[in-house]
């Protein structure tokens, strides 16, 4: 009899990039939001690290966690995309994989047409203009707004305003493909006794076993699942 190995999901990362955060001045939810994201599409995400705006930090770190999380995976990174000096990210991740930067022609008419409708009075400077320099090569995820998500092999560069990653990630949840939660719920019949019983896991004839045994375990007292997804 051929038994068949479990399919592993893959594996995902998440590098928060802020200075902010590990002085204790913003609360980072991005993590939050990823993880629960990633746990929904079934992939495992195995870290969170916060790391300073600095170019040899977000080097390290990038390729560390890309080759930790591996061809399948997904790392992403919040933060440091904006006009300022600190903002580094796109060109820190840039020299992590040997490549280059460049304007965006496409990024930047759609952010000067996005600025000129909603701050009509914020003159288009050059430090404006960097936040449309990209790493060469990089694929593009488009969202709602003008910012996409720039890809360099398997890091997915995010800002760190937390409603842009919320509408980013949301555009694009089903990018993020991995090996489906099934889950068995179930209930009780025993109004004293008012709870649910919910079983998950990724093998679907294992979480079935452990349904039913609860079933057995608790007999009289507990519903057969109420559903299973």
């Amino acid at each position: 009899m051929t038994s068949i190995a479990p399919v592993s999901a893959p594996r995902a990362a998440v590098c928060v990039i802020a200075n902010e955060v590990l002085t204790g001045k913003t609360l980072d939810t991005n993590s939050n939001f990823i993880a629960k994201l990633m746990f929904r599409r079934g992939v495992d995400l195995k870290r969170v690290v916060v790391i300073p705006d600095e170019e040899d930090a977000i080097i390290k770190t990038v390729k560390e966690l890309s080759d930790f999380v591996g061809p399948s995976g997904y790392v992403f990174t919040t933060g440091g995309i904006g006009p300022t000096h600190d903002d580094i990210t796109y060109e820190s991740i840039a020299k992590a994989f040997g490549v280059g930067v460049e304007l965006h022609e496409p990024t930047f008419a759609a952010m000067k047409k996005f600025g000129e409708e909603k701050y009509p009075s914020i003159p288009f400077d050059d430090s404006v203009k960097r936040m449309a320099i990209l790493p060469v090569g990089c694929k593009l995820l488009a969202s709602s707004g003008w910012t996409p998500i720039a890809v360099v092999h398997n890091v997915y560069i995010l800002p760190g305003i937390p409603s842009m990653v919320k509408n980013m990630l949301t555009c694009n949840e089903e990018h993020f493909v991995g090996v489906p939660i099934h889950r068995v719920i179930t209930g009780t019949r025993d109004t004293s006794f008012n709870t649910r019983l919910t079983v998950e896991g990724r093998d679907a004839e294992e979480v079935k076993q452990v349904g039913d045994k609860l079933i057995e375990l608790f007999s009289g007292k507990i519903a057969d699942p109420s559903a299973a997804v």
